[in-house]
């Protein structure tokens, strides 16, 4: 008898708890509206950057420098959504503004670069854009969910994006077809390229994150479209960092196989063998630069001149630049290239909407980024882009998060580096209205994030 008291009161203890929690109210699950809101705004703020509110319309120096009410309205639906997704989340999104602060610094600069802006004016409209992507972005990264589903959906969406600039190639020639290359809907051929450059990297990641064989084939064909697209598109710069992406995605992963001190045994020699290689190179006479130009092209298709032109233009104001979007397409009477030295091909280009070749960027994001806010913008942008990269890279070796996060954390990591290289011949760090710029401050906001479980 005395034996079966103690299980009697277990029991009776167990039912008590029982009822204490039947009684206790069960947390309100949000309504499905809601959940998916996050995905929603993703989805829209990728169709925005790789699709855009006007396909299939020419450029103009004016639409590119002020934008239109179409693309306004878009940038301010999309932040309204933000805003209230931000207070909603606000006990995430406050810990990762603390996290992500080199994101918001280099922010806060170019707010405060307006006081000194050669064109203030402009220079309100265009940073408030820029920061109404920033609220955009940091609302995604609060509630879009593991780093999968984040490539998982930008995978979707550059499906579309491909599978529609083929279409448009084959049923609307006319305008898919430049002198310069292929553009498909997209405004100009570069913009293409670059489109298709992430669909390459994006395609590949997807394929490794589940490498199962149904998905390793899909992930083939996707492939297999977005480097065809690219070929067509004859963008050079994006051709050779997509091969570049590619090469590294496999490498990040058996370097997180290796561990992170291998990793970093591995960088350190390969640094010093590239150290050691300009070395060798430029000792015996030969153009090391050149060696890495399709058609050894030290010239970079006449970009140096440009970036004299640029060099000169900082000497005027080196600490401060100009202000954010207060140097190109500034307005025909105002345009920079006006003050081309004599003699220069800058010089012989018309302005304005008569322009046959549009110049506004200097074709080096290093030079842009010192041109809008001197040397101060220059660090920051780049320190928070290293800060980036090494955050996504502790992702990679976390042993806590599943292989699918890790696989998506390399491939983000993989188009950070070559953001990092594709600004020393295109302008993208932090570049208004330029694709990579917005993606890149889309992986930061990721990067500093803690994972959710």
């Amino acid at each position: 008898m005395t034996t079966a008291l103690p299980s009697l009161t277990q029991a009776q203890g167990l039912a008590a708890l029982a009822e204490t929690r039947a009684a206790a109210p069960r947390p309100r699950r949000a309504p499905w509206f809601l959940r998916a809101l996050p995905a929603a705004l993703y989805l829209a703020f990728l169709a925005y950057m790789f699709i855009g509110v006007m396909p299939m319309s020419d450029a103009s120096a004016i639409t590119s420098g002020d934008g239109n009410s179409t693309e306004r309205l878009a940038v301010l639906a999309m932040t309204g959504l933000a805003l209230f997704e931000i207070v909603r989340r606000r006990r995430v999104v406050l810990p990762l503004v603390m996290r992500s602060w080199p994101v918001w610094l280099v922010l806060g600069w170019f707010c405060a670069s307006v006081t000194w802006a050669a064109f203030p004016d402009i220079a309100v409209r265009r940073v408030m854009v820029m920061v109404f992507l920033c609220l955009i972005t940091l609302a995604i990264a609060a509630g879009i969910g593991p780093l999968r589903r984040t490539l998982g959906l930008m995978a979707g969406i550059l499906v579309v994006v491909i599978a529609g600039d083929l279409a448009v190639t084959a049923l609307n020639p006319a305008f898919a077809f430049t002198e310069i290359g292929v553009r498909g809907y997209h405004q100009q051929k570069n913009v293409a390229g670059l489109v298709a450059m992430l669909a390459v990297i994006v395609s590949v990641g997807w394929a490794l994150a589940r490498p199962t064989p149904r998905r390793i084939l899909a992930g083939f064909a996707f492939f297999v479209a977005a480097f065809g697209f690219l070929m067509l598109t004859k963008s050079k710069t994006s051709m050779m960092l997509a091969l570049l992406g590619v090469g590294l995605l496999p490498c990040m992963l058996v370097l997180r196989r290796l561990g992170p001190a291998a990793a970093l045994f591995l960088t350190l020699a390969g640094v010093g063998t590239v150290g050691v290689t300009y070395l060798g190179v430029t000792a015996f006479g030969g153009d090391f630069i050149g060696l890495l130009t399709p058609g050894n092209d030290s010239s970079f298709t006449g970009r140096t001149q440009i970036w004299d032109f640029a060099a000169s233009e900082i000497a005027r104001r080196p600490w401060t630049g100009y202000g954010f979007g207060s140097f190109w397409d500034v307005g025909d009477a105002n345009d920079p290239l006006l003050r081309a030295p004599p003699g220069s091909w800058l010089a012989t280009l018309k302005i304005g909407e008569r322009a046959d070749v549009v110049i506004n960027e200097a074709h080096n994001g290093y030079l842009d980024l010192r041109l809008q806010g001197g040397a101060p913008a220059l660090i920051f942008a780049v320190l928070a882009q290293v800060l980036t990269i090494l955050a996504l890279a502790k992702k990679l070796f976390s042993r806590t998060i599943q292989r699918a996060d890790a696989v998506a954390a390399a491939t983000f990591l993989v188009i950070a580096l070559v953001v990092l290289v594709h600004n020393a011949t295109e302008s993208s760090l932090w570049m208004r209205g330029q694709v990579l710029a917005n993606v890149s401050i889309l992986i930061s906001l990721l990067a500093f994030r803690r994972e959710p479980t």
